[in-house]
This record gives C-alpha cells, sequence and structure tokens, in this order.
C-alpha cells in the first residue's frame, strides 16, 4: 500500500504556484507535512522541520526565489514523496474503478453446438388404438384332434390395409445382421431382410387366422359343402403383433412376399377409409379387405369380396388324410420318432413365374410346375395346408413331426413343432413337453404340441432333411 501510494503522489503533476509563500489557501506547514507523513506510516517520533534545506551539493538555479521560510534547492529530483512542499500537493483522487482487461487466448474452434433433440414422434393413427387383436382365433376342427394341426377350411385370414408413409422394413426373424444386404443373415440369427418396403406404396397386415364359423354349417360329413361359406365375419380382429412386428405383405409397388414388418410410429397410415386405395386382397389376390374397422365401414378400389365369397366349406377337404375326399394319403406320427433338420431343398429354375430375387428357386404342385418358391435362407411356415402362412422357418432349425397329409396335388406336408430356432423371437421354440404323456401315432388325443408357446404349423416335407 505505501509503496502504491508513494507511486500515486509521484505520478501528480505538480500545482502552479507550488512554493507561493503568500498563498492564503494553503494549510499550514506543520499540519500538510504531518498528514503525508502520516499517509507514508512514518513514525510518530518523526516531527517535520518547519524547513526543508536542500543537500550543500544542490544550487538551486537564479531563476528560483525561494521563499524565507524554505530554502528551495537549485533543482528536485523527485526521489520520494518528502521532496515536493506540501503546499503544492493536491488532494489524491480516489482510485479508479478495476478494469477487467481481456486476456488473449488462442484461436481455439469452439465445438459444434449439440443438435436439436428430435421431435416427438407423432402419434400412433387412433384407428390402430382401437382395432382389436387376438393370437389365433376359432380355427375349427383340426386333425386328429391335435392342438394346431387346422385344416384350410377353418383358416380364413383377411387383410387390413395401410400407406406405408416412410420406407419400413420387412424380415423372415430374427436379424443381427447387415440391414442393407437382402436374404444374408447375420454372425448369431438366421432372420433376414426379405425387403425394404418404400414409401407411397402398400401393405396389408394380417388378421387372425382362424375364423371359422360358417353361417350354416358346412357338413363336414361329406367333405364340406362347396355351396355354403366357411364364415360369416369379414371384419375379424388383426392378428397380435410379436415384439412390435405385424405379419403381412406389401403390395402396389414391392414384392408380395409376407414376413414381420417393423411398424415404427408415423410409418404408416391406416388406408381403409380412402375409396382410392387398392384393396388388400393377400399375395395371391384370393382374399378379401376387412370391411369394417373400428365401427366405421371401409371402402377400397377394385372389387372386395366378403370373407364366404372366398373361403368354401370345401377347402381343405383333402386335409387330415381324408382320403375320401381326395388326400391320397395321410395320418398321425409319433413326434419323438419323426425329428427333422429344415433343409434347403434343391428346386429348379423358374420359368412362368417372376421369383422376387435371382437366388430364388421354385417347385412344383401338382400340375403347376411354379408353385412353390423356394428361398434360399429358409421355408414358409402355414397356418393349413395350402393355405396362410404363419411364420418362417430357417435352414438348420429342428422340428418334430406329429401328422403328415399328401394332398389331391401329391404334395407331403407335416405338422411340426419348433423344437430349436435360430430366430427365437419371431420364430419361438417349444419345449417339447406336449408330446409326452402318451402321444404316439396310436393315441394322437394325448398330443399337444405348443403346449407351453412355441411355433407349430404346417411346412412341405421336401424341406425336412434326416
Amino acid at each position: 500500500m505505501k509503496r502504491h501510494l508513494a507511486s500515486l503522489l509521484l505520478s501528480l503533476p505538480l500545482a502552479a504556484g507550488c512554493g507561493d509563500a503568500s498563498s492564503t489557501d494553503a494549510p499550514s506547514d506543520d499540519a500538510a507535512v504531518t498528514d503525508v507523513v502520516s499517509l507514508l506510516d512514518a513514525p510518530a517520533s518523526i516531527d517535520a522541520p518547519a524547513s526543508i534545506d536542500a543537500p550543500a551539493s544542490i544550487d538551486a538555479p537564479a531563476s528560483i526565489d525561494a521563499p524565507a521560510s524554505i530554502d528551495a534547492p537549485a533543482s528536485i529530483d523527485a526521489v520520494s514523496a518528502s521532496d515536493t512542499p506540501p503546499s503544492a500537493m493536491p488532494e489524491a483522487p480516489p482510485p479508479p474503478p478495476p478494469v477487467d482487461v481481456p486476456v488473449a487466448m488462442p484461436d481455439v474452434p469452439s465445438p459444434p453446438p449439440p443438435p436439436p433433440p428430435p421431435p416427438p414422434p407423432p402419434p400412433p393413427p387412433p384407428v390402430m388404438t382401437c382395432i382389436a387383436t387376438a393370437a389365433i382365433g376359432n380355427g375349427g376342427g383340426t386333425c386328429a384332434g391335435i392342438d394346431q394341426a387346422f385344416s384350410a377350411r377353418g383358416v380364413n385370414a383377411g387383410y387390413y390395409p395401410f400407406r406405408v408413409l416412410r420406407p419400413i422394413v420387412q424380415f423372415s426373424g430374427d436379424h443381427d445382421g447387415d440391414g442393407r444386404t437382402v436374404f444374408s443373415a447375420g454372425p448369431r440369427r438366421r432372420g433376414v431382410v426379405l425387403q425394404t418396403i418404400p414409401a407411397g406404396v402398400y401393405v396389408g397386415l394380417s388378421t387372425i387366422p382362424g375364423n371359422y364359423d360358417p353361417p350354416t354349417g358346412c357338413d363336414v360329413a361329406t367333405c364340406g359343402n362347396p355351396s355354403r361359406a366357411a364364415c360369416g365375419d369379414s371384419s375379424p380382429a388383426l392378428r397380435a403383433p410379436v415384439a412390435g412386428f405385424y405379419w403381412g405383405y406389401a403390395y402396389q409397388g414391392a414384392s408380395h412376399m409376407q414376413g414381420w414388418i417393423s411398424v415404427p410410429s408415423g410409418a404408416l397410415e391406416f388406408a381403409g377409409y380412402d375409396a382410392r386405395h387398392p384393396c388388400a386382397l393377400g399375395p395371391a389376390g384370393e382374399d378379401y379387405e376387412v370391411r369394417s374397422v373400428c365401427g366405421r365401414a371401409t371402402a377400397c378400389r377394385g372389387t372386395n369380396p366378403t370373407c364366404g365369397q372366398v373361403n368354401r366349406c370345401d377347402e381343405g377337404d383333402d386335409d387330415c388324410g381324408r382320403t375320401q375326399c381326395g388326400a391320397m394319403s395321410g395320418g398321425a406320427l409319433t413326434p419323438t420318432a419323426w425329428r427333422r433338420t429344415v433343409t434347403l431343398p434343391r428346386g429348379h429354375a423358374c420359368t412362368l413365374r417372376d421369383p422376387p430375387n435371382p437366388a430364388v428357386r421354385c417347385l412344383e404342385n401338382g400340375r403347376e410346375r411354379d408353385f412353390f418358391f423356394v428361398y434360399p435362407f429358409g421355408a414358409y411356415l402355414y397356418w393349413a395346408q395350402n393355405s396362410t402362412t404363419r411364420a418362417w422357418l430357417h435352414y438348420g432349425d429342428r422340428v418334430q413331426v406329429y401328422f403328415h397329409n399328401r394332398d389331391a396335388q401329391g404334395v407331403l406336408w407335416d405338422f411340426v413343432e419348433v423344437l430349436s430356432s435360430g430366430a427365437p423371437t419371431l420364430t419361438p421354440a417349444s419345449d417339447g413337453a406336449g408330446a409326452g404323456s402318451g402321444c404316439s401315432d396310436t393315441r394322437p388325443e394325448n398330443c399337444h404340441p405348443c403346449r407351453n408357446g412355441g411355433t407349430c404349423g404346417w411346412v412341405q416335407d421336401i424341406f425336412l432333411g434326416g
């Protein structure tokens, strides 16, 4: 503090008239000197002299008339605050306010600002919140009374139409590979990407498969009456999703392959109330679009039949080994003795149909040479023979067979239970417990496949190896 004040005083200019003894405004010499000394923390025992004698070695110039009381030196060296006569000391101004001096920093690029948070996803279409869902429904009777071994007569699925607003992906099952490459499995899961469905096309999401409610009965004792409808309800519930994936197909601008469709929020818009949309009639064009959704009638472009018009009571009359109705053979099996691995068959090059990918080949069905497609990664599992698809089996999956039937076209079908799966979420395996308790070819009533969950269905025997 002392050094600071001395420096401040030395930097002040001397007032005009310094040393003029006739000044009446200046305080007395003793008081002024005492104040300055006290400011400099001078010891109290030092009395300020009445006059200051300049050192003898300094001669005062003739131009400076020193007052009588003060012998002014010839020159003044500003070596301390006491060299300045007190009468010439102005009042010290208050210290200036502190000034923040910016510190020069090196030019470092500022990090980019964080991206703004994404907008909240749009709510799902209101219609999705009111559509009822179910797992299977009533599939009517089964072959030999075996759970879920439906015949085609009881599987009468329809479709809910949606417009695709942004691209969505369709899978065969659990997938952990490159999402940009179709038909290619990842390192741990056998499911593949079937296709990326572009915006602007349509998808049909499947209803529950079991929709057997013939208004006048089907007269099954005589192999089913073709003049009667196997279903009266043309608006069954939507098939329940599995892990957020819906079973369906794409149409009007994409392949008709069936599979699990990922439906992120805002990706689909219900099209059923827009009469300009093309009717969702299934992959082969032989099914129906639901007639009413959430209490409101639907409309579409084209002819939309009712469920009963496309599902007659004679469907599946050659199922379940009914040789009297056209089947070539068939019957129950002991499943533990019929364990098989899903295997790629040879097939042949398609000549009458355009496959969805060059890697896809064809299989015949009776007189139809290119009836079935053979995919390089797996095979469809059906709810009933020659009926609606249920899921995908992948090559390497293990199954056990409960029933087989050679239909009127000569195709051998097997009703199987999945025991191990390369896509365990979308094609979950069963624990096989339903094959115990005396289940056999002679006691099929004791067989309960998929008792504790899992996947059961029909597949062509050509896909099953040893």
